[in-house]
């Protein structure tokens, strides 16, 4: 795999593709030294981070070159790997919309880590993990943050393996879509890991949160989505849903040309919060 055909698969904004090929190009050698360490650091503290946003970018950029061979190596398509690697150009290109700079911010390069580590996969609309079942409440993590019934905990025991779900900004949330990403996974991941039961999907999301769902219409691809999964748990931590919704404007008033969902955001922060949710398979 070679740097020219990765950069043509990431579909970069132009001005950001540019940038990050001349940093390689010109300065190859060190980004290939920063590439071997960039990942290494305790508790997420990766030495990637102390780099600058442009110099984080080419860097994931180089690293995915060899992480095409490691993906490769499993025995995953083309179309999945260049699918799965579209995440750091979807990130890299909300970064300059945000900044009007190439390069990505420090929480990309802690997410990204799920690629590095090859266990991320972008299968039709969604992206998938194998994954362990955690509940984020008081006995997990030390503070109540959701709070989940005796009965359910014992039915998918913390550490159950699941395959964990996550929504990309921008994602087709189209039912048949969606379904068609779900049946994919199961087949993608009986095939990949074979010796592994997974019991369910799992989905931490402010697309789940009870409250917004009952205002939105019966039609709504989210409250579709939504509907697909058993709401295990909720909190009313807004923050994922309003960095989703609103993006990153810090307009006071709602735009003209805003969507309904962005008007409820707007006009009814209260309604939006964060969830659980699990689909048995």
């Amino acid at each position: 795999m070679t740097l020219e055909k990765i950069i043509s698969e990431l579909h970069y904004e132009k001005y950001v593709e540019q940038s990050v090929f001349k940093k390689i190009k010109k300065d190859e050698k060190t980004i290939k030294e920063i590439a071997k360490t960039a990942y290494q650091g305790e508790n997420f503290d990766f030495a990637l981070l102390k780099r600058m946003p442009l110099t984080r970018l080419s860097v994931v950029t180089y690293l995915l070159i060899r992480k095409y061979d490691e993906y490769s190596t499993k025995g995953i398509t083309d179309e999945i790997i260049f699918d799965t690697f579209e995440d750091v150009s979807l990130r890299a290109n909300l970064y300059y919309k945000k900044t009007g700079k190439a390069g990505i911010s420090k929480d990309d390069v802690i997410w990204f880590r799920h690629i590095m580590n090859v266990s991320i996969f972008k299968i039709g609309s969604l992206q998938f993990q194998p994954f362990e079942m955690i509940y984020l409440d008081e006995d997990t993590i030390g503070e109540p943050y959701m709070a989940f019934t005796k009965e359910q905990k014992e039915s998918l025991p913390n550490g159950s393996p699941v395959i964990n779900c996550h929504i990309q900004r921008g994602a087709d949330l189209n039912p048949k879509s969606v379904e068609l990403s779900f049946q994919k996974a199961k087949v993608f991941f009986s095939e990949i890991y074979p010796k592994q039961e997974y019991k369910a999907f799992l989905c931490y999301s402010w697309m789940l949160y009870p409250p917004m769902l009952e205002k939105l219409s019966e039609k709504s691809n989210i409250k579709l989505f939504a509907d697909k999964f058993f709401i295990i748990g909720d909190c009313p931590d807004s923050e994922q849903a309003t960095e989703f919704i609103l993006g990153y404007s810090k307009r006071k008033v709602i735009p003209e040309n805003a969507s309904s969902l962005q008007k409820l955001a707007f006009e009814h922060p209260e309604w939006l919060g964060f969830a659980c949710g699990i689909m048995w398979i």
